[in-house]
């Protein structure tokens, strides 16, 4: 795509101020307007909304701003092994409690613990979402079903539950697990 933005500014584009058309050939002046709104253009085309493409420019993951899509974004992440994704999730000072029932807290915790989790390629299914919203705080449950193959190739099958705390981030209005408790029923 960037190839044809610039052939195509490359053929349309005036010669440089004081420059004649063979000495100028193949270069072309382009204002910060004309290049930002290029940017945009081709953001768009890529499929990018404005906030995935500032976040995109950053490095960072786009926040998770509607709460109803929150356990959407934690399994598509959690299936996609997208361990930078996933921990975004979670608050910097996160208590989390993983399936073993061993409570860790921060988020480099968070990511050990997925880290490895990760690395055997798991699927998980989060059903039975339920969550109570007080202003910036919700309490929230699940049951999961999680897919693995073990090393002797044999598919394996855990179930569970999990109980969180998530809080709006006032720095980017994403919800955050700010409690995460996977090693109990939710029931």
């Amino acid at each position: 795509m960037i190839a044809s933005l610039r052939n195509v500014l490359l053929s349309s584009a005036p010669p440089l101020p004081g420059h004649d058309d063979e000495e100028s050939k193949g270069q072309f002046s382009l204002s910060r307007n004309d290049f930002l709104r290029m940017a945009a253009a081709g953001a768009v085309a890529a499929g990018m909304s404005g906030k995935a493409m500032a976040a995109g420019a950053t490095g960072a993951v786009p926040p998770v701003t509607d709460i109803d899509l929150l356990y959407d974004a934690w399994q598509q992440r959690f299936n996609d092994a997208d361990l930078d994704g996933l921990v975004d999730l979670y608050m910097e000072d996160v208590a989390y409690i993983n399936s073993d029932g061993v409570l860790m807290t921060g988020r480099d915790k968070v990511r050990e613990d997925f880290a490895g989790l990760l690395s055997i390629k798991p699927t998980i299914v989060l059903g039975n979402r339920k969550h109570y919203v007080y202003r910036d705080v919700a309490l929230t449950t699940n049951h999961w079903r999680m897919n693995f193959t073990n090393p002797d190739g044999a598919m394996q099958e855990m179930t569970g539950g999990g109980i969180e705390v998530m809080t709006r981030d006032p720095r980017d209005g994403g919800w955050r697990y700010i409690i995460d408790d996977a090693s109990r029923s939710a029931s």
